[in-house]
C-alpha cells in the first residue's frame, strides 16, 4: 500500500489517547482529531479537530475523507460500538484502521468467550472479514500491561502500603509497555503498513513478575517490612465469574479477572518473547530505569 501520511484519532483526549496523539504528531503525521462535541484541549494550528457522531455512518465517513488511516483509542462500552468507524473507514476509501485492543491476552481465542473479553474479539473477527471484502487493512497492537497501571492505577505490588498479593507464586512473567512507547508503536506501525499489515504486532518494554519488582523495592528499602499473601489464580477466575454472573461488572471484578488471565503463568501468553520491537523502534527498559519507576513510588 502506498505511504501513510494522514491519520484520524479517536480518543485523542484519554489517558491513552492523549500520547498516541503527540507520538503520531512527533512523527510528522497530519493528525486529524475526531471528537464527540466540543473538548477544552487544545490542538496545534496544524491539527484538524472534527466534532462527529460516533453513532453515525454518515457524520464518520463525511471526517474520515482523505485519510490515510483511523487509530481508535476509546473504550469502556463504546468498544463494541467501533464496528461503526470501521464501516465508515471503509466507506470513505481510508485503507489502514488499527482497533484500541491494547492489551496483554486478548488476541488468544481461549478467552473471546468471557463476558470481559468479547467486546475486543468481536472487533477482531469484524476487521478480519471485512479485510477481505474490501481495500481495508488493519493491524492490532498488543503491547502488553501498560506501565503506568502496573506500577500504579491497577498496581500489582502496593508500593505504598507495602503489600502485595502474590498470584500463583509471584513468578508469572508478563510484558509491559508505557503509554508513550505505546504510541511510539502505533507510529512505527504506520511507518511500515506492509510488514504490519492485517496482523498482531507485538511489543514489550519488559518482561516482569511481581517477585522482580518485590526485590527491587527490598534492595531500595530493606528496613521496610512487606504483607504478602498468596493467591491462585483459578480461584480468583471462578470468583470473578461468579460476580459477573450475578450481574456484577463493577470495575474491581472486571479487574480481578483480568488479572486471573494475565497472571496465569503461560497458559494465555501474557509475556511476549517475541517481539516486532525492533520493527516498530521500541527500546527495552533498562535494569536502571526500572529501579528508578520502583523508587519513585516506593512510600
Amino acid at each position: 500500500m502506498s505511504e501513510i501520511k494522514s491519520v484520524a484519532i479517536a480518543g485523542a483526549s484519554g489517558n491513552l489517547g492523549a500520547h498516541v496523539f503527540k507520538a503520531l504528531f512527533d512523527a510528522n503525521f497530519q493528525v486529524t482529531v475526531l471528537t464527540r462535541g466540543q473538548k477544552s484541549e487544545t490542538y496545534d494550528l496544524n491539527v484538524k479537530v472534527l466534532e462527529v457522531d460516533y453513532t453515525s455512518v454518515e457524520s464518520l465517513t463525511a471526517a474520515l475523507q482523505g485519510q490515510d488511516a483511523v487509530v481508535s483509542t476509546i473504550g469502556g462500552e463504546a468498544l463494541e460500538g467501533q464496528t461503526v468507524l470501521i464501516d465508515a473507514t471503509i466507506a470513505a476509501g481510508v485503507e489502514r484502521f488499527i482497533p484500541s485492543d491494547f492489551g496483554s491476552v486478548s488476541t488468544n481465542p481461549a478467552l473471546h468467550a468471557y463476558p470481559v473479553y468479547s467486546s475486543t474479539a468481536k472487533i477482531q473477527k469484524y476487521l478480519a472479514e471485512k479485510a477481505k471484502t474490501s481495500r481495508l487493512s488493519y493491524t492490532i497492537l498488543a503491547s502488553g500491561g501498560s506501565l503506568e497501571d502496573i506500577l500504579g492505577k491497577i498496581s500489582i505490588i502496593d508500593f505504598n502500603k507495602h503489600r502485595a498479593e502474590l498470584y500463583d507464586g509471584g513468578d508469572t512473567r508478563i510484558s509491559s509497555t508505557s503509554f508513550a512507547n505505546v504510541g511510539k508503536a502505533i507510529a512505527g506501525i504506520l511507518k511500515h503498513p506492509e510488514e504490519t499489515k492485517n496482523r498482531v504486532v507485538h511489543v514489550s518494554q519488559a518482561i516482569l513478575t511481581q517477585n522482580k519488582l518485590l526485590a527491587i523495592a527490598r534492595e531500595l528499602r530493606p528496613d521496610i517490612p512487606w504483607e504478602l499473601t498468596r493467591v491462585n489464580t483459578m480461584d480468583m477466575m471462578q470468583e470473578a465469574l461468579a460476580s459477573i454472573g450475578a450481574g456484577d461488572f463493577s470495575f474491581p471484578t472486571i479487574i480481578k479477572f483480568v488479572k486471573s488471565t494475565v497472571f496465569a503463568g503461560d497458559r494465555y501468553g501474557a509475556a511476549y518473547d517475541v517481539t516486532d520491537n525492533e520493527l516498530l523502534g521500541i527500546d527495552l527498559l533498562t535494569e536502571a530505569e526500572l529501579k528508578k519507576l520502583v523508587a519513585d513510588r516506593l512510600g
